[in-house]
């Protein structure tokens, strides 16, 4: 017998198993790693407002930015001036919703909802209707007639309403 046919089923299967790493090791490097979504989120860069790639309507930029940066926890909103919002409230809502904004009920037949409740108990709601109006009530859009930071007091006020 030769020597080969002695040594070769003795280093065949160490010889094997070294060739399969090698290759398992050549085809992981020749695959690049893949990203964390936390890395990869942090090279998506958001399209600057009003660009071409930017497609948020002024309604979603409207309600993401009182869900995400206006309501606290308790739904109330922050960083209003109520006292500036009872002026900005008399000035622009009270000629339809009357003084303590019990003019206009909203859930006719069903015990009443006024504007005081719509806005403690359903802020998007209300913030969408004060924003955009609403066809069905009449009620005109805002969004381009009262400046922001008005709207957030008159919120903040219309949160203290009965």
């Amino acid at each position: 017998m030769r020597l080969h046919s002695y040594i070769f089923p003795a280093l065949g299967l160490p010889l094997l198993v070294y060739g399969s790493l090698l290759g398992i090791a050549a085809a992981s490097a020749a695959t690049p790693p893949k990203e964390s979504p936390k890395e990869a989120q942090k090279e998506q860069v958001a399209p600057a407002p009003g660009s071409e790639g930017d497609t948020l309507t002024v309604e979603d930029k409207r309600m993401a930015y009182l869900v995400y940066k206006l309501l606290d926890k308790d739904g109330k909103i922050k960083g209003a001036d109520i006292k500036r919002g009872e002026k900005l409230f008399y000035q622009n809502c009270r000629p339809c919703h009357g003084e303590d904004g019990h003019r206009i009920n909203f859930t006719p037949g069903q015990g009443g909802t006024f504007i005081g409740q719509r806005a403690r108990n359903d802020m998007p709601t209300f913030w969408h209707q004060m924003n955009f109006g609403d066809e069905e009530r009449n009620m005109q859009a805002y969004y381009d007639e009262i400046p922001l930071d008005e709207m957030i007091d008159i919120a903040g006020y219309a949160q203290t309403l009965p």
